[in-house]
């Protein structure tokens, strides 16, 4: 069982600069620059388009350059990477040929239709304003540009844990916002709780088409849903579902 106070003052303590840059030199993110992951996310994100002579931008790709790396090999004109924490050095973005950007993680610091495709796997569940991240997103692209995007919809707190606690994987929607965020905002493991319906509504009221979607269900909450009585205040979709795959596009008008 999570001791809440425990977990407040573990949040406070990575709000302070030289703690939180001192756990950020073990921290682990998204696919940790894993060959076979890479190719899988490369193949996830060009599944429906050539990235020939693309300008591509990856939102938060942590310690992985090495899918935009496998853009430029297959014919992308510019990399792009932004990320809010800086995972990797100047010369290994230099050396890789990929545009390396830190920053606040509101306005993404390019021009308007700068881009013909905007990536991210496994970032925007732990974006703090997702709202703003999805309009700067719409904004960036180019008319007629795609957005795809791998959304983990889960408690991030929990994996890795052992023994594996399948039953907690959305443990996070038990408290108010104001006590998640207590608990958590200044924590890499910090998610943003939205549901399936909540990304659809966001994507969609920025301006995006939707093109294809894919979802993944966890079944063992779906078989103890009656008994997890936090999640009955959601539709059975957003109760169930764990992983949202989305490909949208900028409309050309």
């Amino acid at each position: 069982m999570t001791f809440v106070p425990l977990e407040i003052i573990h949040n406070l303590l990575l709000g302070l600069k030289p703690i939180s840059q001192l756990i950020q030199q073990y921290h682990l993110t998204g696919i940790n620059s894993d060959s076979r992951k890479v190719q899988e996310v490369f193949e996830m994100y060009s599944r429906f388009e050539s990235i020939l002579g693309k300008d591509v931008l990856e939102i938060g790709p942590g310690q992985t350059l090495e899918v935009l790396e496998t853009a430029l090999t297959k014919g992308a004109v510019s990399c792009t990477a932004v990320d809010v924490l800086k995972y990797v050095t100047d010369n290994e973005a230099t050396r890789k040929q990929i545009n390396y950007i830190i920053y606040d993680g509101q306005r993404l610091p390019f021009h308007s239709g700068q881009f013909d495709c905007v990536w991210s796997h496994t970032a925007f569940e732990h974006v703090r304003d997702p709202a703003t991240t999805v309009a700067e997103c719409f904004r960036v692209l180019r008319a007629g540009g795609h957005l795809v995007a791998l959304i983990d919809l889960g408690d991030h707190s929990y994996y890795g844990v052992q023994p594996p606690q399948p039953l907690k994987l959305f443990d996070c929607l038990r408290y108010p916002e104001w006590l998640w965020n207590l608990m958590k905002w200044n924590r890499s493991s910090y998610t943003n709780r939205l549901r399936k319906s909540e990304w659809m509504r966001l994507f969609t009221e920025a301006g995006f088409a939707i093109e294809h979607q894919e979802s993944a269900v966890s079944h063992l909450i779906a078989e103890a849903l009656p008994s997890l009585s936090y999640l009955h205040c959601y539709s059975y979709d957003d109760a169930v579902t764990c992983v949202l795959i989305l490909w949208l596009k900028k409309p050309r008008t």
